[in-house]
């Protein structure tokens, strides 16, 4: 590698201020959750209907959309924890290189892409195809969450106040989202789409035990 090359890599492509992929960062998953509200249209209602039989008519049309709040509902959740696991890593972490800038590239890829499978999940309750596409597509985004975690800690670029039991503990709470979704597609098969769906609730609980094991 030329003297050239050598200085491009050493000032270009790593260094010690991430406040630029923080802010970039942070405008992906916010405009992500935006996006999410769009598949929720206004119920239309006949003009045939009357001014007394209006209110029925609506909340019957409402109830009739129940898979796209329950999509939003979840999708929302699924975009806000990341976020919000992406901005307290980023606060244990005090360097970058070219490597950890292409991770949290594809982490931002998945995240911009998960309207798409809310949209599928919406228009399509239940359906297999679905269930299976946003469960990856969920998977996927907590694997690169734990592959983030996991190149900084092995490239030396978190804090020194993160001790190997901090790392351990982190790391294993990566864990269950994906270890959910992906239960979730057998389930599906087994039970029904719908029960696949309910299935993700499971994060909830899930995430609070295991946040109760506290590192060593």
């Amino acid at each position: 590698m030329s003297e050239t090359n050598r200085e491009y890599d050493r000032f270009l492509r790593s260094g010690s201020n991430n406040d630029r992929m923080q802010f970039f960062s942070d405008a992906v998953f916010a405009i992500a959750m935006t996006l999410l509200v769009i598949d929720i249209a206004v119920p239309t209602i006949s003009k045939s209907v009357s001014d007394a039989q209006l209110d029925g008519a609506l909340w019957r049309a409402l109830s009739d959309e129940w898979p796209q709040f329950l999509a939003y509902a979840i999708s929302f959740w699924v975009i806000a924890i990341n976020w919000s696991g992406h901005h307290r890593k980023f606060r244990l972490v005090r360097g970058y290189d070219q490597g950890l800038i292409t991770i949290n590239l594809w982490l931002l890829f998945f995240i911009a892409f998960v309207p798409f499978p809310t949209s599928l999940i919406s228009e399509y309750a239940g359906a297999m195809p679905a269930i299976i596409l946003y469960s990856v597509v969920v998977s996927v985004i907590g694997g690169l969450q734990w592959l983030l975690w996991f190149y900084a800690h092995r490239k030396g670029f978190l804090i020194e106040e993160v001790t190997e039991g901090m790392y351990r503990y982190v790391a294993r709470n990566y864990i269950t989202v994906p270890l959910v979704f992906l239960l979730s597609i057998p389930v599906g098969y087994l039970f029904g789409g719908i029960w696949a769906m309910y299935f993700w609730i499971l994060n909830w609980p899930v995430s609070v035990i295991v946040s109760r094991w506290r590192p060593s």
